[in-house]
């Protein structure tokens, strides 16, 4: 009697141990696919891509616009220059000849025609850079928010890395010694089931229920899983039933 009790207790313990081998493995898995997530993630984002690129670009189409405008300034100007000659000639009494002076008052017309039209253009280029302008801003204060936040993130990405690759370090480790109490025939199955099962070799079992595909199990199966003297699967799932 009490031999055969040591056994049962040896076969109960060893499903029980497949379970906790499970929740290791469960763990380190997750711990891997938070670990790829956070690598994929280090790195500047495309939002911080694509606003840089927004910034600079603005920043150029500033720089162009400033530039026209300065030259409509300078052609402004030099018209100027142009104009206040022909004035002083026009009203300083230094020209006497009507037809010079007809001339004269012709090219002032020509001359002022085109300052007005240089100065028109000059008014809309001087818009056109205060628009740039204003939005070249926004992208600016746009991006220093965005790389604030960014920097902040792979701060606390590079935290978790190390955070992460420890946790892994960890349960791998507890997953040899947990491999190493369990015997190989057992770990193959559980292997094979976890491989076709998303992970999960093992199924509690709730009265006649599988929790692992939710399907009532034949009476006679509950009982055989419940006496714990050997391994018992789910016939839908091929799940390791555990008490």
């Amino acid at each position: 009697m009490g031999k055969a009790s040591t056994v049962l207790t040896q076969k109960m313990i060893r499903i029980a141990d497949l379970w906790k081998l499970q929740e290791i493995d469960v763990a380190l898995d997750a711990s891997r696919a938070s670990l790829n997530d956070a690598r994929e993630r280090v790195g500047e984002s495309d939002e911080l891509i694509a606003t840089r690129a927004r910034a600079a670009e603005l920043a150029a189409e500033l720089g162009r616009a400033r530039a026209e405008q300065k030259d409509i300034e300078l052609e402004a100007d030099d018209l100027k220059a142009k104009i206040s000659p022909v004035e002083k000639r026009l009203y300083d009494g230094s020209v006497r000849n009507p037809k010079e002076l007809t001339d004269l008052q012709a090219d002032l017309d020509q001359l002022k025609k085109h300052l007005s039209a240089v100065e028109d253009c000059d008014l809309e280029a001087l818009a056109a850079f205060e628009s740039v302008d204003a939005e070249t801003r926004t992208a600016a204060a746009d991006l220093a928010t965005i790389e604030s936040a960014w920097n902040s993130e792979q701060a606390e990405l590079v935290a978790w890395l190390a955070r992460l690759t420890g946790d892994i370090s960890q349960y791998e480790a507890q997953r040899e010694a947990q491999r190493a109490i369990i015997d190989s025939s057992i770990l193959g199955t559980y292997d094979n089931v976890r491989r076709m099962r998303n992970g999960r070799g093992v199924a509690r079992l709730d009265r006649n229920l599988c929790t692992g595909c939710r399907i009532s199990l034949p009476v006679n199966l509950v009982t055989k899983a419940r006496a714990g003297n050997s391994v018992v699967q789910c016939p839908t799932c091929e799940r390791i039933l555990y008490v």
